[in-house]
């Protein structure tokens, strides 16, 4: 869970600086920030920042509280930065059109349905396919050893 947590802070770090030179368009900013609170990817995102404190606590569990006040205060900052490195790459890839289509489906019950449960599903899928990603690794390792790839 750590290895993914970072990976995402790097990538999503990434995103903002490459993807900073691009112009959006208020109105596609708008819908896309509304399509990622109608599909619940905004709470989905939000739901990191306890992870995170908790890593940092572990790092550091002697700071004050004033100190865990201020890093609160910066993951909203974050949140901010990370809704507007994202647009930039969808925008890429979807048009405004495409995104209103998406928050339609958002809107109706099954995408509603869909909201709520995707969350739920990384969850419960994430230790599955670390487990898999796991296994498979170690077998790749121990044939690469017994072909003398790696002692």
């Amino acid at each position: 869970m750590k290895k993914f947590l970072i990976l995402f802070i790097c990538a999503c770090g990434m995103s903002f600086f490459s993807q900073a030179q691009n112009t959006v368009s208020k109105e596609y900013e708008v819908a896309m920030t509304k399509m990622l609170e109608v599909s619940n990817s905004l709470e989905a995102m939000k739901q990191i920042a306890p992870q995170i404190t908790t890593m940092v606590k572990q790092q550091a569990p002697e700071a004050p509280q004033e100190f865990w006040d201020e890093l609160e205060k910066n993951m909203e900052n974050m949140y901010a930065q990370i809704l507007k490195a994202m647009i930039p790459v969808y925008q890429k890839y979807l048009t405004l059109e495409d995104v209103q289509g998406i928050i339609q489906f958002y809107e109706s019950p099954v995408g509603k349905k869909l909201a709520v449960s995707n969350t739920k599903i990384a969850i419960e899928t994430m230790p599955i396919a670390q487990q898999i990603a796991m296994e498979t690794m170690q077998k790749f390792m121990q044939l690469a050893k017994e072909k003398g790839y790696i002692k």
